[in-house]
């Protein structure tokens, strides 16, 4: 049995990693729509997304963003006094000079070959939005990250300033072109459209339309302090490419958070697992059919700063403050809930069905993956800890919304886990349903929360013993 806990535990490890998920960097789909539209070209070497760019071709970018390439490859002449300036740039480094966008470096010098950094970046995008900086604009150059931020152009997900790469401006500006401009217009796309800097938006206008539609549902979720829902959720296991289990979870949720004091929030959730491993793979490890199957109902609540679990009749709870756990992230973590995230969705189309809308959004996996990277290169430098690595095939979500509220919700996703040359492949669905929020939520904790056992180990260290009848205790290894 220990060695079927182990199998779960990883598995387990995989939705913990997916709730970390967002601060890739891979937007090779995000440099494709831009190139579909003839805002974004690539070199000989292809789109070079992870080289920093250069000040030259972050003008050429915001000439594009401006709606004016025509009229700059119009220009007859470079008269600007900067002479460090490729033949190919000229044009957009003129009609920068002429439009007062760009001072350059010196008297003489655009910095053309300079890497152009993510506060300039900012900047330039601002601008082709249609603010300006300077006495009396609507920012300094100095805040433009800042401001930026405050717009929904930037945030943690899409812009890394200590490493800014062409693979940011890629994210950065589909980002702006899915960004209300200053004039009032949908987005910076429809705007240029209607200029006609763009021919033909490609289909591109209605996903950033819709993932505005969604992202207004789900903003109204999201505001709620009181939320209850059904879950259930399937998984399939296999190892190398062998089944090796199956289960179904499900669950009622109900929370109602106090945000002035989130230690007094009340949580409430009953979980029952049924989970067997393929009996194939039962036999070949020496484990009887009993042993092979695991179902258990566990119970979890919160309240007074406490977190209390009920896992078959055993009882334990430990002090746990949401307080600190909020307090111990970035806060622009924290603030990028509010940010525009389409650059992390390869499509977002919606369906009109029976006086609803039912969203269906593809996730970029390759931000995801490199983010799984960069945190497993971390853990694993100078550790014993054995070679690991994880990929996300697939994430879809479904989600129905009804009167501008999220009904329902489901999720599907594929992942594998490679430990040693030995890959563990799950394939989850999941699904939220009977989403309530305000005065239809009733948080229902037991009356007998004062006789849980103290429990004085780590979380994370808690795992299962099982008997031939399913587990038969809790402890800490």
């Amino acid at each position: 049995m220990k060695r079927f806990c182990r199998i779960l535990v990883l598995a387990a490890a995989l939705a913990a990693v997916l709730a970390a998920s967002a601060l890739g960097a891979n937007f090779t789909h995000c440099a494709d729509a831009l190139h579909d539209l003839g805002l974004f070209q690539g070199t000989d070497g292809g789109y070079d997304l992870d080289r920093a760019p250069s000040r030259a071709e972050a003008g050429a970018m915001l000439v594009r963003l401006l709606g004016a390439e025509d009229e700059a490859l119009a220009m007859e002449a470079y008269t600007a006094p900067f002479t460090d300036v490729r033949d190919w740039a000229k044009p957009y480094v003129q009609y920068l000079y002429d439009h007062g966008l760009t001072n350059g470096t010196g008297a003489d010098t655009y910095g053309a070959s300079d890497p152009c950094t993510a506060q300039q970046y900012a900047a330039f995008l601002l601008r082709a939005l249609g603010y300006t900086d300077g006495e009396g604009g609507d920012f300094a150059y100095a805040d433009a990250l800042d401001f930026a931020g405050q717009l929904g152009v930037v945030n943690p997900y899409t812009c890394d300033a200590s490493n800014f790469l062409r693979d940011h401006v890629a994210a950065m500006s589909y980002t702006a072109l899915a960004t209300a401009p200053k004039s009032g217009e949908a987005d910076l796309l429809t705007k240029l459209v209607a200029e006609g800097a763009i021919a033909d938006a490609r289909g591109i206008d209605r996903q950033f339309a819709n993932y505005r539609d969604y992202a207004a549902a789900g903003a109204a979720m999201n505001s709620a302090t009181a939320v209850s829902a059904d879950m259930t959720m399937t998984m399939d296991l296999t190892l190398s490419d062998v089944p090796l289990a199956s289960g179904d979870v499900s669950a009622e949720i109900a929370a109602n958070a106090d945000l002035a004091h989130l230690d007094q929030t009340e949580l409430a959730m009953t979980m029952d697992l049924d989970m067997a491993l393929n009996p194939a793979m039962a036999e070949a490890m020496g484990v009887s059919a009993d042993e092979a199957a695991l179902q258990a109902t566990v119970s979890y609540y919160y309240t007074d700063g406490v977190y209390y679990m009920d896992m078959m009749g055993q009882k334990v709870r430990m002090p746990l403050s949401i307080e600190d756990l909020v307090a111990a992230f970035p806060a622009e973590v924290l603030e990028a809930d509010a940010a525009n995230l389409i650059s992390l969705f390869t499509s977002v189309e919606a369906v009109q069905e029976d006086g609803a809308v039912r969203y269906r959004l593809a996730y970029a996996c390759a931000p995801f993956n490199a983010l799984y990277d960069a945190l497993l290169s971390g853990l694993q430098a100078g550790s014993e800890m054995p070679a690991l690595s994880l990929e996300l095939g697939e994430m879809t979500v479904e989600a129905v919304v009804r009167d501008g509220a999220i009904v329902s919700s489901d999720v599907f996703l594929s992942m594998d886990m490679t430990v040693e040359g030995q890959t563990l492949s799950a394939a989850v669905v999941g699904n939220l349903d009977n989403i309530r929020t305000g005065d239809a939520v009733t948080v229902t904790l037991p009356e007998d929360l004062d006789t849980y056992q103290e429990f004085s180990g780590d979380a994370a260290s808690v795992g299962i013993i099982g008997g031939a009848d399913g587990p038969t205790s809790i402890v800490v290894s």
